[in-house]
């Protein structure tokens, strides 16, 4: 890998301050359902309120095109064909990531999200946790923590997935996926590929350079080949 190897996760110039209101990190979908129990821990790529300021006017996955085309919309899809009246919880955690360091001090912001008391978890994240001075060991440890957090009754299944633009804690979730045998789903060749943003569809090079509807696809179709085996 070259040493330019993190360029396009430095092309994400979108602030992982004020994504979403804070009363707004955890939302939830048929909430009552009598399927699996679902949640989707991410950041940008999985929920981003509305932020005039960089022409982003939605409030789903950025950059997908609507609410319907970005991986989380794509996933419950494909998850209710299979396995009918499942619940759905996002926890955008982009102030964890901010903060990776010290954890711990954000998770009063993910106790509804913890109380959803999910069968299947899927973390997507990590963009977010600055690359400098960056602790592999801390972020092991926190993220192991959150992860444990959001599963309190020990059972639920966990699948993992690396950047979508390339990072220094890459290396990290792989070696928690080794360590405590989780599946993995590796992303960070899709940011590499302009085809799998949303180039020249918005005027902020930061916004353009989140997964497009092509993008959001891909990552939901390699999550879902592990997750259709859990449901």
């Amino acid at each position: 890998m070259s040493i330019n190897m993190y360029m396009q996760m430095d092309k994400n110039t979108v602030s992982a301050a004020e994504q979403l209101k804070e009363t707004g990190s955890i939302k939830f979908f048929n909430y009552d359902g009598k399927g699996k129990r679902v949640i989707f821990v991410g950041n940008s790529i999985t929920l981003h309120g509305k932020k005039a300021d960089i022409g982003w006017h939605g409030e789903w996955g950025m950059a997908a095109s609507s609410k319907e085309k970005d991986y989380v919309h794509l996933l419950m899809s494909a998850i209710c064909e299979k396995s009918p009246d499942c619940s759905f919880c996002i926890c955008q955690v982009a102030e964890w990531e901010r903060r990776y360091k010290s954890g711990k001090s954000v998770y009063d912001l993910f106790e509804n999200a913890r109380g959803f008391n999910a069968d299947i978890i899927v973390m997507r994240f990590v963009e977010n946790c600055p690359k400098n001075d960056f602790d592999k060991l801390i972020f092991k440890k926190e993220t192991v923590d959150l992860l444990q957090y959001l599963n309190p009754s020990k059972n639920a299944k966990i699948i993992l997935t690396t950047g979508f633009w390339r990072h220094p804690a890459d290396d990290g979730i792989v070696e928690i996926a080794e360590e405590l045998n989780l599946p993995l789903v590796k992303l960070g060749d899709l940011g590499e590929k302009d085809e799998m943003k949303a180039i020249g569809l918005f005027e902020h090079s930061g916004v353009a350079n989140h997964p497009g509807d092509l993008g959001m696809k891909e990552i939901a179709d390699r999550i879902f080949e592990i997750l259709k085996y859990y449901l």
